[in-house]
């Protein structure tokens, strides 16, 4: 019984720190957006669009693909 409870524990706090680097991530990608002067209004929007409907992999193209990006 108490190495069952000791999994759940270690399994919380994995659960956790996921989803705290989860939030760090998309929290990222919505700073360079607001952040970014070379990017046009209606594609600010469009980022925080896909940001907000797709966190996780909207994040990740973000970062990866559109923040270097001109549009």
């Amino acid at each position: 019984m108490l190495l069952a409870q000791v999994e759940s524990n270690q399994i919380a706090i994995i659960v956790i720190i996921a989803a705290i680097l989860w939030l760090a991530l998309i929290l990222t990608a919505l700073y360079h957006i607001s952040r970014n002067s070379s990017m046009g209004f209606t594609v600010k929007v469009l980022w925080f669009i896909i940001i907000l409907f797709a966190p996780f992999i909207g994040s990740i193209i973000y970062l990866i693909w559109g923040k270097n990006k001109k549009f």
